[in-house]
């Protein structure tokens, strides 16, 4: 009974530390989209997928947040500051500063789909609630295997809106410390991988039903 106790008062103080933790990523306004990108980036589409998708989700939940809205420009963020940031923030998710570069440009959520080689990211601002998305090369693998990128972006996205990872290979957020790889999204269809239920309670936890902006 002693033992019963003490793995209960452990798995309770797991769920509220979890909860602080998504509580602190929780947007407070409808936080805005900024994608970087060529205007022939085949990936634009892809990112209005993952908006959707996430969008969607908020109205199955029952919650007003939203994303969006969401705009493009085609200005340039140095491949080098997105493998810096790269190295900084994966496997972490620690705030980290942001260049200036990014800081000024008008977006909440900035989201480059970039060309070079590193792993994909999202990087919380320490100074703001502004989030960089880092999206790697569609040219290099694993982004060149049949619906991976787009589960990537909404992964990277995911961790924008707050959640973590989970170690289930067949969702959504599965990542690090876990072995699961964005290769484990390839699929000859192109559809989007699940949340688990963890990942809902979560979001409702974020965003409620009685959710509103505060802007």
């Amino acid at each position: 009974m002693f033992h019963q106790k003490v793995l209960l008062s452990l798995l309770l103080l797991l769920i509220s530390a979890a909860c602080a933790w998504t509580m602190e990523r929780a947007w407070s306004t409808r936080p805005t989209v900024l994608v970087v990108a060529s205007d022939t980036d085949p990936r634009l589409p892809m990112v209005r997928e993952a908006v959707e998708f996430w969008n969607r989700t908020f109205t199955e939940l029952g919650t007003p947040f939203r994303l969006g809205p969401m705009r493009q420009v085609t200005a340039a963020v140095p491949v080098e500051v997105l493998q810096d940031l790269s190295t900084r923030v994966v496997g972490r998710g620690a705030p980290v500063d942001l260049p200036a570069s990014v800081q000024d440009l008008p977006g909440d959520m900035v989201l480059v789909l970039s060309q070079g080689d590193f792993v994909s990211f999202a990087a919380r601002s320490s100074s703001s609630r502004k989030v960089l998305i880092g999206i790697r090369s569609d040219r290099l693998p694993p982004l060149t295997l049949p619906n991976v990128a787009r589960n990537v972006i909404a992964h990277e996205l995911g961790h924008a809106l707050g959640l973590g990872h989970n170690d289930d290979p067949t969702t959504l957020m599965c990542g690090r410390p876990a072995p699961c790889r964005p290769s484990l999204f390839q699929s000859p269809e192109a559809r989007f991988f699940p949340l688990t239920d963890h990942d809902k309670a979560l979001l409702l936890h974020m965003y409620p039903p009685t959710w509103t902006s505060r802007d």
